[in-house]
């Protein structure tokens, strides 16, 4: 069903920048023009049915004091309020700074962060703009800030977001409770006895799930040869990389110092994949646990009387891009062992006795595996059957034991059956995020179209409050 809602007027729309994107927001602004759109992306593809357009292209670098001519200006206690995603955003801003001192200096991160507040502040206020639609998850420095303002507003502010959960996205407000939806449903539905009956989207995903399913983003096969030599060129040529050969060389030889052999057959261990970096699936989802030797320090001290950790880096992540003295902390923790990158993941998985991810699909794997899964940040599983939210010391040390002791909840069959369910019925079917087009068994113009009517209903008003999608 859906809330009926007093139709917008004034709405800015953030990203938007493939074309799966781009033709659903223009068929969409077809049937419905709100009084005044405003379009932040690369490029105005909107044309005419844009009223306001903010270049993208560049970055936002530009959007600095100088260039502010809004006449609304963010107050003292406004500034307070948003002191809690600050240190996110200055964290953020390593991605825009991959040269040789990635991470700038501190004093230059405040400065970029607190005009660019104060810059979107004066546009969302001066232009009266009553929401604002992200086509992704805001984790680039200058959209977080603009949700972040947007929200402290008490504007909405919504976003899309592809889960990997096989042909399937969800639409939120706030990240930290994006997925929220589906655990309460899901507890519900427990608690009440309900089952669901699964489409065939959320059976393919289990039958997936339950074998060795390698994500598609893992190969490059099924390109066509201009992707390929795009993928290359984007890895090895980049401009703005052109300073990270010391970094690559620099944390290359930390990891190869600290690599050690798996443990010997008879040792427990709890398996740790990393996560690619820097990515949505950290930074934001992540939370505090962006910084993922963080999380394997937790870990370490809860692990129980002659356990090890097993870290396995990700087999897309450039070393360049790794925290100086990242690897070198790993190679300081007895209890760590650092495989090979071509250690297989599955064969981790099973001799495992725990899974421990951030946010990140090995986490969702190991379930239907009946593994137990510790899960560090805002993953669209927390809170499965089978997994314990990590929030502490203490409790983390506490459901280990349990896991030694053979006390621990495992995920059944059943009730991963109703989880998907809950995914199922608090879900969108379709792709948002054309990376997802590789996986997915719905051509392209259905996507388009599915995406359109999704966006027809914010701008009528009728926005998905409890989606029930069935395949």
């Amino acid at each position: 069903m859906t809330m009926n809602m007093q139709p917008p007027e004034r709405v800015l729309y953030f990203g938007f920048r493939r074309p799966l994107n781009q033709e659903a927001l223009r068929a969409a602004l077809g049937r419905r023009r709100p009084t005044h759109v405003g379009l932040i992306s690369r490029s105005n593809f909107l044309g005419a049915l844009a009223d306001e357009f903010v270049d993208a292209k560049h970055g936002f670098r530009s959007c600095t004091f100088a260039t502010n001519t809004f006449r609304a200006f963010p107050s003292a206690s406004f500034l307070q309020r948003m002191q809690p995603r600050e240190t996110v955003i200055l964290r953020m801003f390593e991605r825009i700074f991959r040269g040789f001192q990635t991470g700038q200096d501190y004093e230059l991160r405040k400065r970029l962060y607190l005009e660019q507040v104060a810059w979107a502040y004066g546009l969302l206020v001066d232009r009266g703009y009553q929401e604002v639609i992200f086509s992704e998850i805001p984790h680039h420095p200058f959209p977080y800030i603009l949700h972040s303002v947007a929200r402290e507003l008490g504007l909405k502010a919504r976003f899309f977001a592809q889960v990997q959960v096989k042909d399937t996205y969800v639409l939120a407000e706030s990240i930290e409770e994006m997925f929220e939806p589906i655990r309460r449903e899901y507890d519900r539905m427990r608690a009440q006895g309900e089952v669901e009956e699964l489409g065939v989207r959320l059976q393919r995903e289990r039958e997936r799930r339950s074998g060795r399913h390698k994500p598609f983003y893992m190969g490059l096969s099924d390109l066509t040869w201009r992707r390929k030599l795009y993928q290359w060129t984007k890895k090895h040529l980049r401009a703005d990389d052109r300073l990270r050969l010391h970094r690559t060389l620099r944390n290359g030889w930390a990891y190869w110092r600290a690599r050690r052999p798996l443990p010997a057959a008879q040792e427990r261990f709890v398996y740790f994949p990393l996560h690619l970096q820097p990515e949505a699936t950290t930074s934001p989802m992540g939370g505090v646990f962006v910084d993922q030797y963080l999380a394997i320090e937790m870990l370490a001290r809860a692990l129980p009387a002659g356990w090890k950790i097993v870290v396995k880096e990700n087999p897309a992540q450039q070393l360049a891009k790794r925290d100086y003295g990242f690897y070198e902390q790993l190679a300081k923790m007895p209890q760590v062992h650092l495989v090979s990158r071509k250690a297989s993941t599955f064969d981790l998985m099973e001799r495992c006795e725990a899974v421990a991810a951030i946010t990140g699909t090995a986490g969702w794997e190991a379930l239907f595996k009946g593994k137990p899964v510790l899960v560090f940040g805002r993953a669209f599983y927390r809170g499965a059957p089978g997994t314990l939210t990590v929030s502490d010391v203490p409790s983390l040390s506490s459901g280990l034991q349990e896991i030694v002791e053979g006390r621990f909840h495992r995920c059944t069959a059943s009730e991963l059956d109703r989880f998907l369910g809950a995914i199922q019925r608090c879900s969108i079917e379709g792709v948002v995020d054309t990376q997802y087009l590789r996986d997915s068994e719905i051509a392209y113009d259905e996507s388009v179209r599915r995406h359109t009517e999704v966006l027809a209903d914010l701008l009528h008003g009728r926005a998905p409050g409890w989606l029930v999608k069935h395949a």
